[in-house]
């Protein structure tokens, strides 16, 4: 029987390569060691600690070309969008390199009780569930500033990109880490829930889907455990009659296009006032015509395949029915060729409640588009979804942008720009994208003890 933990090239449909996965004695042996690690990683200094995040982010670059590969190779992103992609990830070694130690500072307290300050502990073994569409900066949000805070690390990743997984671990190898402060993971999902409920596992952090969060949300709450839940997104990009159009092709492009639309934040529905409509329709639809789509090892290639079959078949089906449905279909809309997974980069138009395309996440190239006359049907619009991610405004407004970023039910707005993660901002959702936040100052207390320690007068 062949391993379920493989490569399979989204751009070929061949096996690049399989491996084994491991035992569950294996499993026990790695919760053990990180573990036992944990005790002697509490206890090191920031300065040791910082030596290490700095040494894997340097060789995270020096090995660029490399990593960059096995990312396009296992899901299909574009060579130049996988270099971005390992720069960003050293970056945010980086940042919490450079800042934890600031942000985990005692805090002291005024109080008549005496003398009062809160100090930040780590948790110990902490289990990170990470998704494919970034297979090296979805972990480094994770890994680096929990490791800075003392805890150590699990990696369960993604099956079907089990070459960056482990390509990810050897950066800490090569980088003379103590055995167990980070371990990779080669296990099926179904096998993640008994990690969740072993005593020795103190937190979990999730990014995926919403039945995924939901699964492993339900198993740590049973087993008093906190838990971190990055899942879906709808995202509305919302565009006045007044938005610079350059600004809002940008937006589209980056936000709707890069990557495929694998993203969560991804700007899945684009809500726009009837003024501008025609023009940004227009002007989308002559960029569309013109996408290279294919090989994504060629430097010039604007999109790559989507991550597996099911993926497009899955995207294809949301198509089809919303078509017959009602909605129009302005491009795409089908597979392109016999070999690989590649999905015509597709525009929709007239979107409803109850198609497929309106109520569900759409994760893929298909850029989603309604027409809208008032600002207020805008806002209806967007908060018709339950998820709460990210939204965008596009306006030349500012100071109506801002008001109407309040009104918006989401965890993250930007205005003129597409919604996008940042070392030193805080990312995360509400509703049922889910709760707590990675990056930032934010994202390095969410698996810590908070102690008290008072001196009493």
């Amino acid at each position: 029987m062949a391993s379920s933990i493989r490569t399979l090239n989204p751009a070929t449909g061949k096996i690049e390569k399989e491996f084994q996965p491991h035992t569950s004695q294996q499993i026990d042996q790695y919760i053990q060691q990180a573990e036992n690690t944990f005790k002697i990683w509490r206890k090191e200094t920031f300065e040791n600690r910082k030596k290490l995040l700095k040494s894997v982010a340097q060789k995270m670059r020096q090995q660029k070309e490399h990593l960059a590969n096995l990312i396009t190779t296992e899901m299909g992103k574009p060579l130049r969008e996988s270099r971005i992609e390992v720069d960003y990830s050293a970056n945010i070694f980086d940042y919490y390199a450079d800042n934890a130690e600031e942000f985990l500072k005692p805090e002291t307290l005024n109080t008549e009780k005496g003398e009062a300050v809160v100090i930040s502990e780590p948790l110990g073994v902490i289990l990170g569930v990470m998704p494919w569409n970034f297979p090296f900066s979805q972990i480094a949000r994770f890994a680096a500033p929990n490791i800075m805070a003392g805890n150590t690390i699990l990696l369960k990743t993604a099956s079907n990109i089990p070459q960056c997984g482990e390509a990810f671990e050897e950066l800490f190898n090569t980088s003379n880490a103590i055995a167990g402060i980070y371990k990779n993971l080669l296990i099926s999902g179904k096998e993640t829930s008994a990690l969740v409920e072993d005593a020795r596992i103190h937190g979990v952090s999730l990014t995926g889907s919403e039945a995924a969060g939901a699964s492993i949300a339900k198993i740590a709450g049973e087993n008093i455990k906190k838990s971190v839940l990055e899942l879906g997104g709808t995202d509305p990009m919302i565009v006045l009659e007044d938005a610079n159009l350059d600004k809002v092709m940008a937006g589209t492009i980056n936000g709707r296009l890069r990557n495929a639309g694998q993203a969560c934040t991804s700007s899945k529905r684009i809500i726009v006032q009837e003024n501008i409509y025609d023009q940004y329709l227009s002007s989308l639809t002559d960029y569309v015509k013109n996408m290279k789509v294919g090989n994504p090892m060629e430097e010039d290639t604007d999109m790559g395949p989507v991550s597996s079959e099911s993926a497009l078949n899955t995207l294809l089906e949301q198509v089809n029915q919303s078509v017959e449905n009602g909605a129009k279909l302005i491009l795409g809309g089908h597979q392109i060729g016999t070999e690989g997974s590649f999905m015509a980069p597709t525009i929709l138009t007239d979107l409803k409640p109850g198609m497929k395309a309106y109520d569900e996440e759409v994760f893929g190239p298909v850029v989603c588009i309604m027409k809208v006359k008032t600002i207020e049907e805008a806002i209806q619009i967007a908060n018709d979804t339950k998820y709460g991610l990210g939204a965008s405004i596009y306006t030349e407004n500012i100071e109506l942008a801002q008001k109407l970023a309040l009104n918006i039910d989401c965890g993250m707005v930007s205005i003129n720009k597409q919604v996008s993660s940042s070392p030193e901002l805080p990312f995360g959702g509400t509703k049922r994208s889910g709760y707590g936040r990675e990056l930032s100052k934010a994202g390095i207390l969410e698996f810590l003890n908070k102690k008290l320690i008072l001196v009493a007068k």
